[in-house]
């Protein structure tokens, strides 16, 4: 599974380069300016008035935050792989899937990832000993994020955040997973593609929600098991379970985590 998800990270553009946006926000500009095309004028010799109305967004904005991956394509199937080896009932749940959305990040979230991983690594220069993978890397983990989406239900393909208030997925990759329950209770990830991230009571309930699965970069750094000895101080994050053994992160920071595909099942 870990040779799948290096792959597919190195060549879907998975927020490994921040190039990677800047390209992405370039070739859409030159998209729209390629297929604009001047308003003729009317018979009485009048030009067309073009009313545009300024629209203020951050220098970072990003319409589109989703990109639909259709049935066999090769990055939607590795994703799917991803999943059904992190599922302990892979039968089950795979016959209901629904759709699989590629996360477009902005370029601010992408510089804090990267901030924080630089961050977490010169924090551990010192106890490389104890955490050697933590100064190469920042201890970067593949992890899973269970919530649920109400705007994934119609034929029509899914490009952009809807406004439902009770929309998990829109709401935790609108704010980069810095919501108000993430805030209270830590971001919660799980080596399991089936575990919910969430209290049941966060969740909302209806025909429309459909279960969602966040494939995520984490950067864990340094783990301290929930049943050992050590501070809290001394971590970046929590761990049920010890290096290859933990079952679920908690995480502190917002930064620390990257959200990149979603599974919507039905």
């Amino acid at each position: 599974m870990h040779a799948l998800w290096i792959y597919l990270k190195e060549n879907t553009k998975c927020g490994s380069k921040l190039t990677d946006v800047v390209c992405s926000q370039e070739d859409q500009i030159k998209c729209k300016s390629r297929w604009s095309v001047k308003k003729p004028e009317s018979k009485l010799g009048h030009p067309v008035q073009n009313i545009v109305r300024p629209q203020i967004f951050g220098q970072n904005y990003i319409r589109m935050r989703y990109i639909e991956l259709e049935i066999g394509d090769p990055s939607r199937n590795i994703v799917e792989k991803i999943i059904r080896a992190a599922s302990a009932e892979p039968s089950k749940h795979f016959s209901k899937i629904r759709k699989v959305l590629k996360v477009i990040n902005p370029i601010d979230i992408l510089e804090k990832f990267e901030r924080y991983r630089e961050t977490v690594k010169k924090s551990s220069f010192e106890q490389y000993k104890k955490h050697p993978r933590t100064i190469i890397d920042g201890n970067e983990m593949l992890q899973f994020y269970g919530t649920t989406m109400t705007c994934c239900t119609g034929k029509t393909k899914v490009s952009e955040l809807c406004k439902d208030p009770c929309c998990r997925v829109c709401r935790i990759i609108q704010s980069g997973f810095n919501t108000a329950y993430n805030k209270a209770s830590g971001i919660r990830l799980n080596t399991s593609s089936e575990e919910l991230s969430e209290d049941i009571t966060v969740i909302s309930r209806g025909k429309d929600v459909k279960r969602a699965v966040i494939v995520c970069r984490a950067i864990a750094g340094r783990v301290v098991n929930l049943d050992g000895d050590a501070s809290e101080q001394d971590c970046d994050s929590l761990g049920d379970g010890v290096h290859s053994r933990i079952e679920y992160l908690n995480l502190r920071n917002p930064s620390s985590v990257l959200a990149c595909f979603i599974m919507v099942f039905s």
